[in-house]
């Protein structure tokens, strides 16, 4: 998966699952596939996403496996989608022209349990655009400065 895979799936003719689109409706369906079938395929099987879950129906992730302070830099994501054209850019494409967010208090609670298990120095965001939506990012940043 991811957005090579998606944006150009035939350069992968080797692989056995190719997961297209970020996650979502594909992403149940090709665990449940790979839970039922040990054996390899016999063709490559593509699972596509076309329906986006709601950022704020994420879990958080699970910090606690990780041992965050051998990390000097950790992601988390506020939104997914981009609402511009722009001619260089794939990411409309890849994850929708309607952006999607999570709460501010979501990703509060996702920053707040991380510190919980270990600092990893850096928080990088990993939104497409993070500054897209000036309504949601007016409502995010008081929480960050807090």
């Amino acid at each position: 998966g991811g957005p090579s895979v998606t944006g150009c799936p035939e350069y992968y003719p080797d692989f056995d699952i190719l997961h297209l689109g970020e996650l979502g409706d594909a992403t149940d369906q090709m665990i449940e596939y790979i839970d039922q079938h040990a054996e390899r395929p016999t063709q490559q099987i593509r699972f596509e996403t076309k329906e986006r879950l709601p950022l704020s129906k994420f879990p958080t992730p699970a910090y606690h496996l990780l041992n965050l302070n051998r990390y000097f830099l950790a992601n988390v994501q506020f939104s997914s989608g981009c609402p511009y054209r722009c001619e260089f850019c794939d990411i409309p494409e890849l994850y929708g022209r309607s952006p999607r967010f999570k709460t501010p208090e979501q990703l509060l609670f996702e920053l707040d349990t991380m510190l919980q298990f270990g600092n990893p120095g850096a928080v990088y965001f990993v939104d497409d655009n993070f500054v897209g939506d000036r309504r949601a990012i007016t409502k995010l940043l008081p929480y960050l400065i807090e």
